[in-house]
């Protein structure tokens, strides 16, 4: 991974992110009661929304930092 690349990580926690809703959509077939509801609103719901904040900001973040590589090449090109 190249310094200021985080597409690559933020691939990886999307793919970890799927993995783990389609593997709580199969629990669920199992496990379907108050316990599980209370579980995917206390536990999951908020995981899986930071994750996804997560990966919002680090998309952002590697935009400003590409951007700032584009410029600081452009510069020592002048």
């Amino acid at each position: 991974m190249r310094a200021g690349d985080v597409s690559s990580g933020s691939a990886q926690l999307a793919k970890a992110a799927e993995r783990l809703e389609a593997a709580w959509l199969e629990t669920r077939e199992h496990w379907n009661d108050a316990n599980s509801l209370a579980f995917e609103e206390t536990e999951l719901m908020p995981l899986m929304h930071a994750v996804k904040l997560t990966i919002e900001s680090t998309q952002l973040y590697g935009s400003v930092v590409r951007k700032a590589q584009n410029a600081c090449n452009a510069e020592a090109h002048d």
